[in-house]
């Protein structure tokens, strides 16, 4: 059987075949997406699934998601562990769009295939919270609306509960230290379903001096809601935490 040249078989995009392709443009920023500030394939959910091509390693993923917030199974913690450019935000974003469903899941290219095999007729509707680490400082605090919030806790309580949410942690937001397993999981639980989506976790951890005490808490007490959230989540059906983190010693 005669060998057909390669483009008769994988088709380019539009863009690679006219010379248009920016490289630059596949490098994701999860915080453009979040604001509504990126390109549209990034931006739009059926044109960014159109444009990904679902691995195994993603189906299997996606699977896990869609399981765990209908409350079926699924891993509760999911952790992104792979070298520079090796797509951990790119699945994380794959996940928002999923869950945000500003689109319905029908419209989305290969998940009708991932929730027949999950047996899920309709995702539930879900909050997310999502956590740029790349993105914010251990030094300076920042502006919701009318709050100012200094911690990575405070940050995800409030998107996902909003203000009164907030104010039930305010506490351990303004003094840097970690609120308990016990008020975490009340607090995943009157979110639940719920997702959240931490990105890049490690640029954030590293600046923070061991014994030093930061506007965003100390290292030690960054590390112990490392462990609340995590038992937290494990403990509330409905929920899932997806972080991210390069390849590294520390």
């Amino acid at each position: 059987m005669a060998n057909k040249p390669w483009r008769e078989i994988a088709h380019p995009h539009k863009d690679v075949l006219e010379g248009t392709f920016i490289q630059a443009e596949f490098a994701i920023d999860i915080s453009q997406v979040i604001a509504g500030q990126a390109s549209e394939e990034y931006q739009d959910a059926e044109k960014f699934f159109h444009r990904t091509f679902i691995t195994e390693g993603m189906r299997l993923l996606l699977n896990q998601v869609a399981l765990r917030l209908s409350g079926k199974a699924g891993d509760p913690v999911i952790q992104l562990q792979t070298p520079f450019g090796g797509g951990k935000t790119h699945t994380l974003l794959t996940v928002y769009h999923l869950t945000n469903q500003e689109v319905s899941a029908d419209k989305l290219r290969g998940i009708p295939a991932i929730l027949k095999e999950a047996n899920i007729k309709e995702l539930p509707r879900s909050k997310i919270a999502v956590i740029d680490c790349s993105a914010i400082s251990p030094s300076q605090p920042t502006k919701k609306n009318s709050l100012t919030i200094n911690t990575l806790w405070g940050d995800l309580i409030y998107q996902l509960l909003g203000k009164a949410g907030y104010e039930k942690i305010a506490q351990a937001d303004q003094d840097g230290t970690s609120p308990g397993k016990k008020i975490l999981t009340e607090l995943l639980q009157e979110a639940s379903p719920c997702v959240i989506l931490i990105d890049e976790m490690l640029s954030f951890i590293r600046q923070l001096e061991s014994g030093k005490q930061f506007v965003a808490g100390t290292y030690d007490s960054n590390l112990s809601f490392v462990q609340a959230i995590t038992e937290a989540v494990k403990s509330v059906k409905g929920s899932i935490l997806l972080a991210s983190l390069p390849e590294s010693d520390l």
